[in-house]
């Protein structure tokens, strides 16, 4: 027996037991579906946000020390050893701002791309003359165009936040012996 939204909402108090959803109710569970992954892009954004000024004073601070003088060999394995995976968080955070990936080539009404590369006359004829299936269906397609980008950043977060951690303590044994440190 396999169980949908409808079953489910039909199993509420107060709900009528049409298994139809109109217009109205879909319009609106697609609308908050899509204001979700709308809001799941904006908490990977803001995560990348706290990252980079962190990453960015760990690198300012070990190119600063690696300047005053020469290098001997354990400390230029360490300090390549905590660049490495702060160059890579970087990377990540660059792919989850500006995720690669493969559009739906139809026209949107929704994406604000779409609407304003047509012309305004085009563009308002689209929007006032659009059936309510065509919008469902286009509001179904941009909650998965959107979806696939929150999934895209919050994995390139993940990572980049993965390499911070990976390259927090060798930074710390490279800022301690160019510092003087065991020795």
């Amino acid at each position: 027996m396999t169980s949908t939204v409808v079953d489910f909402v039909e199993g509420l108090p107060g709900q009528p037991h049409d298994r139809r959803i109109d217009f109205r109710n879909h319009r609106e569970m697609l609308e908050a579906n899509l204001s979700r992954q709308i809001e799941a892009i904006r908490a990977a954004d803001i995560k990348i946000a706290l990252l980079v000024p962190t990453t960015t004073a760990m690198l300012g601070v070990l190119a600063a020390l690696l300047r005053e003088r020469p290098l001997d060999p354990w400390q230029l394995l360490w300090a390549c050893l905590c660049a490495a995976p702060l160059v890579a968080a970087f990377a990540l955070m660059a792919s989850g701002v500006i995720p690669r990936l493969r559009g739906n080539p139809a026209r949107s009404l929704l994406f604000f791309g779409d609407l304003a590369s047509q012309p305004q006359s085009e563009a308002t004829e689209a929007l006032v003359s659009v059936s309510a299936q065509a919008y469902l269906t286009d509001l179904a397609a941009q909650c998965h165009a959107t979806a696939s980008i929150a999934q895209a950043k919050h994995r390139s977060v993940r990572r980049a936040y993965l390499a911070f951690l990976i390259a927090l303590p060798s930074w710390l044994v490279t800022i301690w012996l160019l510092n003087g440190g065991a020795g």
